[in-house]
């Protein structure tokens, strides 16, 4: 399958239209006056992990896709290239490698999701479909045999007692290519499986092979918070975040004041150009003229609610803001500027690094770079 596919699936940018219906909620409507002015994301640097100040070269980042860290900020580090996971101390000192590319006990064929849960190292394996349990010393506990369906950017809630996360399922067609059955679902932290359905879509990968779709349509921020699941509604045209309950039901949204971006020519065209460098077979990108309200989701060690935003660059100086909300009130915005570039746009700002707010700490991991900076707040 084209290299633009495999992005796609791999990194769970992909979903999904059409909801559950749902009862009465609570509307938290904001505009772009701050509710606290002294609210803010103040983010001081620790250390960066790459692989020019490493010593040992079994410490070398070559596809870096996921991280956690545990209660004394160690931090995991999954590898999909190697196949294993880096772990370093809460300095970013290399300790080990904990798994290895195979099939036997403990190994893995290209490793796709990683969480930490009571002590334990879990990281699932594409082929075959398995989960496999370490400590977090890196000893195999045991593994067993999942379904055939793949779990996609899942995330952990704070307090580790609930996921969320993409649930992929290729659906073979005799003499085309495949269509991909995408949800968006709580899953059990047992059995890993969906237990309800937020939101779901079938698409063809021919369409998007033939640049009918747009793939940032199908891309859709998500976080699971202690008590909530919010997902970005978007849009181009509106502000609104949904937050649904573990059971699937939608408990209340939020909205803010937003006026449509529409993309610069010259946004528009390097879109286009990096696109097609990392799509090649794709007989077309499709991209529409608006950007999308609402870039990520994040929640923080204060229990508040980060909102990234697209921004007017021809207005906005920095270009990369966050909105803190709480209690699905609007706080204030703060200069997010030094975490992600003003210049990405589309699913190029998704495909050049991730944020994971995992206990005190935030971790930056840039994909280009193959490095992660770590920060306090």
């Amino acid at each position: 399958m084209k290299k633009i596919i495999y992005t796609i699936i791999i990194t769970a940018l992909v979903i999904i239209s059409c909801g559950k219906k749902n009862t009465d909620s609570s509307v938290f409507s904001n505009t772009d006056k701050p509710g606290d002015p002294t609210a803010a994301l103040d983010l001081k640097k620790l250390f960066s992990i790459s692989s020019e100040n490493q010593t040992d070269t079994a410490a070398y980042l070559k596809m870096p896709i996921s991280l956690t860290a545990d209660k004394s900020n160690n931090i995991y580090v999954l590898d999909m290239r190697d196949m294993n996971i880096k772990k370093f101390d809460s300095s970013g000192n290399y300790l080990m490698n904990i798994g290895r590319s195979g099939q036997g006990p403990g190994e893995f064929i290209n490793p796709i999701v990683m969480f930490i849960e009571n002590d334990t190292l879990n990281v699932t394996s594409m082929q075959p479909p398995k989960l496999v349990k370490f400590d977090l010393d890196g000893n195999l506990y045991y593994e067993k045999n999942i379904e055939q369906a793949q779990l996609q950017s899942l995330r952990m809630s704070r307090n580790g007692e609930h996921m969320a996360s993409y649930v992929q399922k290729v659906m073979m067609k005799e003499g085309d290519m495949p269509d991909i059955d995408f949800s968006l679902a709580v899953i059990g932290t047992d059995s890993l499986k969906a237990k309800s359905v937020l939101r779901s879509r079938i698409f063809s990968v021919n369409d998007i092979m033939q640049g009918k779709i747009d793939i940032n349509d199908l891309i859709i921020p998500f976080v699971p918070g202690d008590e909530f699941i919010y997902v970005s509604e978007n849009s181009d045209n509106q502000y609104r975040i949904l937050a649904y309950d573990y059971e699937g039901n939608k408990k209340f949204e939020i909205r803010k004041d937003y006026n449509m971006i529409r993309y610069t020519p010259e946004e528009k065209q390097k879109y286009l150009d990096e696109m097609k460098k990392n799509s090649r077979g794709t007989q077309d990108i499709k991209i529409g003229n608006f950007k999308k309200a609402i870039s990520s989701i994040h929640t923080d060690k204060y229990g508040r609610l980060l909102v990234i935003p697209n921004v007017d660059r021809n207005l906005d100086s920095t270009g990369v803001y966050v909105d803190i909300f709480k209690d699905g009130k609007f706080l204030n915005r703060a200069d997010y500027s030094k975490i992600q570039d003003k210049e990405d746009v589309g699913l190029l700002k998704m495909l050049s690094g991730q944020e994971f707010y995992v206990g005190d700490r935030l971790y930056v991991m840039s994909i280009q770079d193959l490095s992660i900076d770590v920060y306090e707040y």
